[in-house]
């Protein structure tokens, strides 16, 4: 057997000094002399493993303060002021411009309108958090497939201790012409498997709020999941620009001015002040109705004495217009009368004299 030689430096021997020292003050490292051999070594292994690992507690540290972060972040008790506005869709740049993925094009919209950035990822969902209408918001994602939407939603709501009354879903449907968006207060799912899965997730209630946007339903024998996976055409896409806005419209709303009131149609500016709305959702106000009937009455009127719009006009105004005729009847009778005329030409007469007769027999 050949012997090998091993050279130390000068500078290594007071290293090799200080760990004899070392491991003559940790008799509990050194093998008892009853066990030799292998099971020396193995009470050696055993020993050394309990010692930590090079970059161990570092590792711990790091894994401590990411649990530790989560917890600072959820609210110890319910926060009144906090809304959670969810996005339904299918994850991935394969789905992103489908018919499927209208939920998460709303909350991309509102995201870029507000500068609120959905770049935080918890509970398998993208989440962004900011202000909105003077309120707080979160902007969710659930970054798992369609189906099992209510997972990510669910937990979420847990955490930040959002009741489902203000956990305001966005999602497709299939019932609606494309483009038409409809808020409702509560519901059911209508099939919809996003929805079946939030409301499960949601303590099985569907008493929580959503905002559907319709998409239409596939033309001939098109089977549902090849039209819900289909992109949107480009004279579509235009028209959902504008379905977008009227969602956000309608966010808007509902955190200003209460559901109730947005469900009715009343919509509200950056301010908080009411305004016409010009989708289809919206119902104008009773009293700008009327003064709109006022104005529009106005206008009329004076085309009661062009013939082809007289009639129209009359049945604006007919009040008026017989008050207009029946002091002139009266008068031209009374002169008839004095001059002695049958009473039949009374009434030819005033029917010649009369100066709007489609009008007045339009309101007669």
């Amino acid at each position: 057997m050949r012997a090998v030689a091993w050279t130390l430096s000068p500078s290594a021997v007071p290293a090799l000094r200080s760990l004899s020292l070392a491991a003559r003050r940790r008799p509990s490292l050194a093998p008892p002399s009853s066990i030799v051999g292998g099971a020396a070594d193995g009470v050696m292994g055993q020993a050394l493993s309990l010692l930590p690992l090079p970059g161990q507690g570092q590792r711990r540290e790091v894994a401590a303060a990411a649990k530790a972060r989560p917890s600072m972040d959820r609210p110890a008790e319910e926060d009144p002021d906090l809304w959670m506005i969810c996005g339904l869709g299918n994850p991935g740049p394969r789905y992103e411009d489908t018919r499927h993925n209208v939920g998460f094009m709303a909350i991309d919209a509102l995201a870029r309108q507000e500068g609120i950035a959905c770049d935080r990822l918890q509970e398998t969902a993208a989440v962004g958090r900011g202000r909105f209408c003077g309120k707080k918001v979160l902007l969710v994602k659930p970054m798992t497939f369609m189906n099992v939407s209510g997972e990510a939603v669910g937990k979420l709501a847990r955490f930040y201790r959002v009741p489902p009354q203000r956990v305001l879903v966005v999602y497709d449907d299939l019932d609606l012409p494309t483009a038409q968006v409809r808020l409702r207060a509560k519901g059911g799912h209508g099939g919809h498997n996003g929805m079946k899965s939030i409301s499960a997730h949601l303590q099985g209630t569907k008493d929580f709020p959503r905002i559907r946007v319709g998409i239409g339903r596939p033309p001939g024998s098109m089977p549902v999941v090849s039209w819900v996976l289909q992109d949107f055409s480009k004279a579509e896409r235009e028209e959902l620009d504008v379905a977008l806005q009227e969602v956000i419209d309608i966010m808007r709303a509902v955190l200003t001015v209460g559901m109730d009131k947005a469900v009715s149609g009343i919509r509200v500016d950056r301010d908080g002040k009411p305004i016409k709305p010009p989708h289809s959702n919206g119902k104008q106000g009773s009293s700008s109705g009327k003064q709109g009937g006022k104005q529009g009455s106005k206008q009329k009127a004076p085309a009661a004495e062009g013939g082809a719009d007289a009639a129209a006009a009359a049945q604006e105004q007919p009040d008026h217009a017989l008050a207009a005729e029946q002091p002139m009847q009266k008068r031209q009778k009374q002169q008839q009368q004095q001059q002695g005329a049958p009473e039949q030409g009374s009434a030819a007469s005033s029917a010649a004299a009369a100066p709007t007769p489609v009008a007045a027999g339009a309101a007669q």
